[in-house]
């Protein structure tokens, strides 16, 4: 019908059989369309899960014959054809098949350990490729595989895990399709240049984007995992606007999580509040090195974080970049010392303003954690100037923390 524009009616008379096929109308090839959209859907949908079934197989098989690998390593590259080659996930010009397809590969990757228990004790998800998360909806489709009793025998070998998260990604082909039909013509002159669109970007207001089952799938992955020693949480924002309810990615992760030998511990660009920030870390007094990094505080204060983390005995080293306070900016980590008021670090740690030096990247040896106990100098007035060092930190932040 769709190619002719024409519906056959067929009519049996007696014995004779009468096939007439009269014009179309334009309600009728809607609906041809939207069942042949719907047909052509769930094919493709069957023929990924044996897609995914075979692979799930052929990587069970491998992790079953090396016997005990010590790494499992999932990181991005894209493929633009035979003629060039593989590119970051950050250079490529499209993100969302990026999105679709690491989500595919995690679940193909997590069925396997489980399948095959394979005792692997260095899991990394995604902790280099920029511009590439699986959305943590996803990974709470997952919890019946985090539950078994298999992936939970493998899984209690992990010694050092790092993953990179995200926000709610639309995963159906169909419907980004629709979005890249719809854009604008700016957006659309963008794609054609190879510069990419951010169209498809869910809102973070959409009914999809703050569902509370977008929430808790990072915890109950992290349950299953005991015995860590070194930790690395990255999260990615692909909503338009602030995330803000993706606090509770956080929350259920201090209200659920404690790793008895956890030693090391790095959180990238995630949003908490000051509340759960501490339980977690009271929960683990014995890390000897932390990284906060581009974290930002929804309620509360650092003050409390930064003094909690005085009393720990064990910390040898911490690194902080970027701590942003709700509603008021970023903390300022110059020196509180007036003869240090233009310390720069190494030039890569702040960014001139009008009123001095901002400071946005320290980090403390145990001796300087005893000697300045995490007290800094007041943040410097006047607007920053546009410097090479102000336009590279913008840069780093969108790159590591997006939106895409």
């Amino acid at each position: 019908m769709l190619k002719t524009k024409r519906r056959r009616i067929h009519e049996q008379k007696g014995v004779f059989s009468i096939t007439t096929e009269p014009q179309a109308a334009e309600d009728e090839l809607d609906e041809a369309r939207r069942n042949f959209d719907r047909l052509t859907s769930e094919r493709e949908e069957q023929q990924e899960m044996k897609r995914n079934e075979s692979d799930v197989q052929l990587l069970t098989d491998a992790l079953r014959k090396l016997g005990a690998p010590d790494v499992l390593t999932i990181e991005a590259a894209v493929d633009q054809g035979e003629k060039t080659q593989l590119i970051s996930s950050s250079a490529a010009r499209e993100w969302h098949p990026i999105w679709v397809r690491a989500s595919q590969v995690f679940r193909i990757v997590m069925s396997a350990i489980a399948r095959s228990e394979a005792p692997v004790k260095t899991l990394i998800v995604y902790n280099k490729s920029l511009r590439c998360s699986v959305p943590t909806s996803d990974i709470n489709e997952l919890a019946s595989l985090f539950g078994s009793k298999s992936f939970n025998a493998a899984a209690q070998h992990v010694r050092f895990f790092a993953l990179s998260v995200s926000t709610k990604v639309e995963t159906d082909p169909q419907k980004i399709a629709d979005a890249y039909a719809e854009m604008s013509e700016v957006d659309r002159a963008y794609y054609e240049a190879g510069m990419g669109t951010n169209v498809g970007l869910l809102s973070n207001e959409k009914p999809a984007a703050i569902f509370e089952n977008n929430y808790p799938g990072v915890a109950h992955l992290l349950k299953q995992m005991p015995n860590l020693e070194n930790l690395h949480l990255h999260f990615y924002n692909t909503l338009q606007g602030i995330p803000k309810s993706y606090v509770k990615v956080f929350t259920y992760i201090a209200d659920e999580i404690v790793l008895a030998s956890l030693r090391r511990l790095r959180l990238r660009c995630f949003y908490c509040d000051e509340a759960s920030l501490l339980k977690f870390l009271r929960a683990h007094p014995n890390i000897e090195r932390l990284e906060l990094r581009e974290m930002h505080l929804t309620t509360g204060s650092w003050s409390p974080v930064l003094d909690l983390l005085l009393t720990m005995s064990s910390l040898q080293e911490v690194t902080f970049h970027n701590l942003w306070k709700p509603e008021a900016g970023m903390l300022h980590l110059g020196p509180n010392d007036p003869s240090k008021s233009d310390w720069e670090g190494d030039g890569n740690s702040s960014f001139a303003c009008m009123g001095g030096v901002m400071v946005h990247t320290r980090t403390f040896s145990r001796k300087d954690i005893q000697n300045e106990r995490f007290e800094f100098a007041d943040k410097p007035d006047g607007r920053q100037y546009g410097s090479p060092q102000f336009h590279r930190w913008i840069t780093a932040r969108e790159v590591e923390c997006g939106p895409p």
